[in-house]
């Protein structure tokens, strides 16, 4: 079965995830690494999968703020929407923004395949105790999608999903994931070489170093630096006229919930990053968040703001350059 990998293959995804140095490259699999156990085919194998197996349903035309137009691709089965690029003023980079998007397509279509063979085996695991069976559409219940940003170099893309399930706390993934379209490259937040954390391993934090780096724009790996960044972001979040809600409040979906004692923008917090035309998008992905964009969530971190930590190079120079 194409799902069903040979048990070396498995220990090979595992080792190249858990153990490579986390400066070597952008991770392959983000959130996708939690179904490598499950038999996660590699990721070149990705964009192949969703040519031969999707059926599209086109959203509409929509247009960014610099005249760059894309429409939602809804996959059928799965349930699954992704963008893809309809203009640009550069051919080349916009056949390569669809064929990265292509291959995200395909690893959202692996994952929904996965978790639905994982719902039809507890089905059947409950259908022998007369246990009621978990009947659902889609096995991963997409909640927000948006392309955020298209620039001359850089396509940022958020989308949210959560896992279906008959508990009343669903597993969420969250993804923020930014292209560069000059190398092909995926980039998305990593921990530093000394986090004590692995992005999409949620069960795995610890008390400790939540230090990260992000693409070739920020590296944020000394105490210093990353406590300033995130004494920015609190600053901005606590100046915007939008609260967050309090613990009191009855419909958590609307916003994130802040308690008097734990502020929402701390050190040790999971964010998840993603480029927008005002600024660096920080969304929190804590629990006391839902797994999709709201009014308080993300904070938006001007560019200008944002200098002071943004490593040199092309990165900075097409943002800093926005008008």
């Amino acid at each position: 079965m194409f799902f069903r990998r040979r048990l070396l293959l498995i220990l090979v995804h595992i080792l190249a995830i858990g153990l490579a140095a986390p400066r070597a490259s952008a991770d392959k699999y983000y959130d996708w690494n939690r179904y490598v156990l499950q038999g996660l085919p590699d990721q070149s194998e990705w964009a192949a999968y969703f040519r031969e197996n999707a059926r599209i349903r086109l959203g509409r035309e929509q247009r960014l703020p610099n005249g760059v137009s894309w429409r939602l691709f809804t996959e059928l089965r799965s349930g699954i929407s992704i963008p893809r690029l309809t203009w640009m003023p550069d051919r080349q980079r916009l056949q390569t923004a669809n064929r990265l998007l292509d291959m995200v397509h395909g690893g959202e279509m692996v994952a929904e395949a996965l978790e639905r063979e994982q719902i039809d085996s507890g089905n059947i695991y409950a259908a022998k105790r007369g246990w009621p069976p978990l009947v659902t559409k889609h096995a991963l219940e997409q909640g927000d999608v948006g392309l955020t940003y298209v620039g001359s170099r850089l396509m940022s893309l958020m989308w949210a999903s959560q896992i279906a399930t008959q508990g009343n706390h669903p597993d969420a993934l969250l993804r923020g994931i930014t292209f560069d379209l000059d190398d092909g490259s995926v980039h998305h937040v990593r921990p530093c070489p000394d986090s004590h954390w692995r992005y999409g391993f949620k069960t795995d934090y610890r008390p400790g170093n939540f230090q990260f780096e992000y693409g070739a724009l920020l590296r944020l790996c000394d105490t210093t630096s990353y406590r300033n960044f995130i004494a920015l972001v609190k600053e901005i979040d606590d100046a915007r006229p939008v609260r967050h809600l309090t613990p009191s409040a009855s419909d958590k979906a609307q916003g994130c919930t802040e308690y008097p004692d734990l502020p929402l923008v701390r050190e040790e917090q999971e964010y998840v990053l993603y480029l927008t035309f005002s600024g660096l998008a920080v969304q929190v992905s804590g629990s006391e968040c839902p797994a999709r964009r709201r009014p308080d969530n993300p904070i938006i971190v001007p560019y200008r703001r944002l200098e002071p930590f943004m490593l040199p190079g092309p990165w900075r120079d097409e943002l800093l350059g926005l008008r």
